[in-house]
């Protein structure tokens, strides 16, 4: 979703925030890259978060069963293939998580427990702009100056919002002005497809 590959990463140093159970960081630790990832439910143990997955794919496929026509199957193929592969990613997440804790850090935007510049590449999927109705502008804000604070470049997915019916959100247009001078903005389109209106990510890069 961020048109990676991991022979581009080799000599990167890596930041999935707001992860979650993503994956990223454990297969990209196994083929040799170094990613961290932070979110505010790394305080908890394995069985807690084995216990927060149940619920949330739950919650998952309830809301997809209803929304077929809004979502691009050409990626999972089906809601079926769909749980299955989160499925499968929360099961690389949480054997990692659970060998490699010290690559998980409990955190939450606007904020980072890091120094200057520790990371080149910062990813951020499925939190800002697509929660722009509880996420407020000021938090959108500050939480990508808090990105470039730690590294170089920064890569947000997808651009657009929950309640805009595959619509960038509103908060996209005023980030490119208010980002001016921290950062450099390019929207390119993206290779993955799933949502209606999720084929574009922003990518800031820190002014020198």
């Amino acid at each position: 979703m961020f048109n990676l590959s991991f022979d581009l990463l080799k000599e990167e140093k890596v930041l999935d925030c707001a992860a979650g159970a993503s994956s990223f960081t454990a297969i990209a630790s196994k083929k040799g890259i170094k990613s961290t990832a932070t979110d505010l439910l790394y305080c908890k143990d394995p069985a807690t978060l084995q216990k927060i997955f149940k619920k949330d794919l739950s919650t998952l496929f309830r809301i997809h069963s209803g929304l077929e026509h809004k979502v691009n199957w050409g990626f999972f193929q089906n809601s079926e293939k769909m749980i299955k592969d989160r499925f499968n990613t929360f099961t690389n997440f949480i054997n990692d998580y659970t060998k490699f804790k010290e690559r998980y850090i409990t955190a939450q935007l606007p904020y980072l427990p890091f120094n200057d510049n520790p990371f080149t590449l910062a990813l951020s999927s499925h939190l800002l702009f697509l929660y722009d109705d509880r996420l407020n502008y000021q938090f959108h804000l500050d939480s990508i100056k808090e990105m470039l604070r730690v590294t170089s470049e920064v890569r947000i997915y997808p651009l657009i919002s929950l309640r805009g019916d595959g619509k960038k959100s509103f908060f996209v247009n005023k980030i490119k002005k208010d980002i001016i001078p921290e950062g450099k903005i390019k929207i390119l389109d993206v290779k993955y497809r799933f949502r209606e209106g999720c084929n574009e990510m922003m990518c800031i890069k820190k002014m020198e």
